[in-house]
Parts: structure tokens; sequence; C-alpha cells
């Protein structure tokens, strides 16, 4: 098999956008920052990463994130929520800001990106930066406040640093490096395109141990457990919660009923795969004979192919069989995607403009989607509903009490307030943030009561059983507002 690192086709000087990081950078700021501030936060997790962001602005405490004033929220690193409410104190606070530091992120995979083209298509070195960015997944992803994207980057950092510098000591300290940033960021499943990576370092015959130095795996240990230290040592009991529910409840049940069938991961990650490449994900076809699973293809693979083979396939197989499965946890394989995209249209030696043409028409029809998904009607945009919130009550709450049903932590956001979870029958579950008889009795203040129409009937003889006279404001976005009428009425007067 020939090195297409250094086959270079004939017609490559035609092409300046695919060798230019100027012009590379500022098509990913164009794809990165194009309507980031125009969409209100959606529910579940935007609005939830941001209301944990904002409290540890509100309370000064960057170590223990809380979603509530007295209800801590452990369940990932503080990497998204450091982003976020670093973001939101230099700029001020609204959607862009919130979401400006996934742009910075996107555009920085993207260069590390041209980083490893130059090593592997010198020719064409801003190739898989243009593929990645303009696939369907990452191109969407950059807009929405998550931990996969800041995931995605760190994962790729370290990756491309063994890539491009091979394990000299500077390339495996900062594959360390990076994979440490990566687990502060979320954790567990940082390691799997690392085990991928060691996988693929011995695939081409070079000794594990050329990769453990001593700096690198102390960088690695203290950027990726210091976190983890202090905050154990904070809340005693968290680190028997982050194995049991964050790593075996995510791997072997189904307590988070994310798709936990046998065949989910086939559907899940299937329609991913299928729709998330898009227009380019067809391409990874190969001839059978080139296949990295058949015989001919093991001997002849190059090293740099092994890497980006077990980068996708090693993650992609524990996702599969681990019973916990959402579509973004495949982006931090999109990068090894874009990769293999690249190499195998430089192998097949095949014509660009025409690729090149769709790539513009598909990123084209990316951005117009992302300008569209800013305006249109959804019950999940938290902006819409603190508007129509603000509009239907008379009063300012100074707390959101939601019952019986889970907080919508971006109306939180939007009206400055804290959002808390309550249960009419007691709190039972561990779950809730307390139970309405205690927030009922206490009447500590104007809330705002909102629950589901099934609830109405429990509340109001929950409340009548107390003395409590409550203020209907009706229903919006399938909730029933209500306050209690005394708190209503001094805030009235």
């Amino acid at each position: 098999m020939e090195d297409v690192t250094t086959a270079a086709p004939t017609k490559a000087p035609q092409f300046v956008l695919l060798h230019s990081w100027k012009w590379l950078a500022l098509i990913l700021l164009v794809l990165g920052f194009a309507f980031q501030g125009s969409r209100g936060l959606w529910e579940p997790d935007e609005g939830r990463y941001t209301e944990v962001g904002m409290q540890m602005l509100k309370r000064g405490d960057f170590i223990t994130p809380h979603r509530h004033h007295h209800r801590i929220h452990p369940t990932k690193p503080p990497m998204t929520y450091w982003a976020i409410a670093a973001s939101v104190a230099m700029f001020g606070k609204s959607e862009w800001a919130v979401r400006l530091p996934y742009a910075l992120a996107f555009v920085a995979t993207g260069l590390l990106l041209f980083a490893a083209g130059r090593k592997l298509m010198p020719a064409y070195p801003a190739l898989p930066a243009l593929i990645y960015a303009t696939m369907f997944l990452p191109m969407l992803a950059t807009n929405l406040v998550t931990t996969d994207v800041f995931l995605t980057l760190f994962v790729t950092a370290g990756a491309i640093a063994y890539l491009v510098l091979g394990h000299t000591r500077l390339g495996v300290r900062l594959m360390w490096l990076g994979f440490g940033l990566a687990f502060l960021t979320k954790g567990p499943p940082a390691l799997l395109p690392l085990a991928g990576l060691l996988i693929a370092h011995r695939w081409s015959g070079r000794p594990v141990r050329a990769l453990i130095d001593a700096w690198g795996l102390i960088v690695f240990l203290v950027v990726a457990f210091t976190w983890y230290g202090l905050v154990v040592w904070r809340n005693p009991g968290l680190l028997s919660y982050f194995i049991h529910d964050e790593v075996v409840a995510r791997t072997i049940s189904d307590k988070h009923g994310r798709s936990p069938q046998w065949w989910g991961g086939f559907y899940v990650y299937g329609l991913t795969l299928l729709i998330g490449t898009l227009p380019f994900g067809l391409s990874l076809i190969h001839r059978w004979r080139e296949s990295p699973l058949t015989r001919v293809g093991r001997q002849n693979l190059l090293s740099e192919d092994k890497l980006l083979w077990c980068w996708l396939l090693v993650p992609l197989v524990v996702f599969m069989l681990a019973r916990s499965r959402l579509p973004l946890y495949l982006l931090p394989l999109f990068p090894a995607i874009a990769l293999l995209i690249a190499r195998n249209w430089q192998r097949q030696n095949l014509a660009l403009p025409l690729r090149m043409v769709v790539l513009t028409l598909f990123a084209s029809s990316l951005l117009a989607l992302k300008g569209y998904a800013g305006y249109m009607p959804s019950h999940q945009d938290m902006r819409s509903l603190s508007a129509e919130i603000a509009r239907k009550v008379p009063f300012a709450p100074h707390e959101l009490a939601f019952v019986n049903t889970k907080p919508k932590y971006g109306l939180a956001y939007y009206l400055d307030i804290d959002a808390e979870w309550l249960d009419i029958g007691g709190n039972p579950s561990g779950e809730y943030d307390d139970s309405l008889a205690s927030e009922l009795y206490q009447n500590e203040g104007p809330r705002l009561y909102l629950l589901r129409p099934e609830k109405v009937d429990a509340f109001l003889a929950k409340a009548a059983e107390l003395d409590q006279e409550v203020a209907d404001f009706g229903a919006t976005h399938g909730y029933r507002l209500f306050g209690l009428k005394n708190t209503v009425d001094q805030r009235l007067n």
C-alpha cells in the first residue's frame, strides 16, 4: 500500500482553502459562531449545565457543583461549568456568552485536525478539519450546551499530540495532558480513546513502555484527579456515588433509561453514524481487500490508520455494550472519522472539485438550519417560557418550585432565581430537594409552583390540608402555575 503521507495529487495548488490555516480558521469561526446567541436555552441539558455554572458564580464555590443552593449536582466533573461561569463572568449574562466556549472549542478542534493533516496529507492539510466541521453532528453540536464538545477537543488534543509528535518526550507528555483534561471534563469515558491509542501503539509493534513517561503520568494524575479528591474530601460519600451511579449504573444497568435494550446500540449509534456523518460518511466504505478487518488489510495498514481505527472502534464497541446510550457520546470519535475519510479520498486519488462543492452546499444548509433553530417555536425553549410566565404571573417570585416534575433549570437562569424540586408524597426517593408539605409549611416567601395538570388535585389537597390558600395563574407550556395567596398579596401590596 502506498504511503499516503507522501503522495500528493497533482492538482493540489488549485485548492488554496485546503492548505491555508488562515482561511481554515476563518471558515471555522463563521461556522462555529453563526447564530450562537439567537436561540434560547433548551431543556433538559442546556438549562441544567448553565444553571450549575451560574450557581458557581453566585456561591463563589468552584469545587462542588450545585443545582440548587442546598442540593449538589456531581454528575459531571467541573470543566463544562467552569467554562460557562468564566464566559458569563467576562462577557455578561447572555446565551451568546454561555455558548462562546463551545464555539471556541469547535474552532480549536478544527485547528488540531489541521495539524494532523499537515502530517498525514501535506498537500491538503485543511481537508480533515473541513470534513469534520461540515458533518452534521459536529456542526450542530457546537451550538449545544453539553460536555461532549469539550471532551472532543481534549481527546483530539491528546490523540493528535501522539499522532504528530510520535512517542517523543514532548508528544507523550502532551498526550497525557490532553487525556487528563478530557477526564476532568467527563470522567471515565475519556479513557476509551486512550485505550484505543494504546492498542494501536502496541498493534504497530511498539512497546507500551515508550508511552510511560513519569512526568506525563504525574501531569495526567494531577489534572484528572485533583478535583475528584477535593470534592470527595468536602462531600463524604461522593466516592461511592461516582463508582456506583456514574460508572456501574451507566454501564450495566438500565437506571438512566437511555435505550438500554440489547438492540439499543444499533438503533442509537447506527442512526448517529448514518445521519451524523452526512454528507461524507459513506465514503468510509473501503474495498474489502483494503479493510482493516481483513487479513490483507491488517498486514498493510499504516500505523496512522491503526491509530485512527482504534480511536474509532474501541470506544464504539464499549458504547455498544454499555446500557446508557446517547448520540452525543460518539462526538469524540468524529475527528477520527474525519481523518479516515480524508485519507480515504487521497488514497483513492479522488477528484476534489465536486466534493468541495458538496461540502460548501452542505455547510450552507447547516448554517441555515442553525439560524432556523434560533427562531422556531419549541416547548423546550426556556426563554419563551420565561416570557410567558412574566406575562401571566403578576409578581416576581423569589424561587421556582417544580412539584413532582423535573425542574427546568433554564427557566431559573432567565428569571435569575433558584429552582427547587418538590415531592407531594414526602420525598421518598431522595432525588427531590424537599417535600411539598415542608415548603408549604415554611411559607418562606413568594414562590411560583409549577406542576403538570394531573398533579393539580393532589397539590390543592395538600395546600388545603395545611390551611394555605392558593392563587391560580393559569396554564402555559404544559404547566399549571400557582402561588400562595398570602405571599402573593404581600408582594403585590
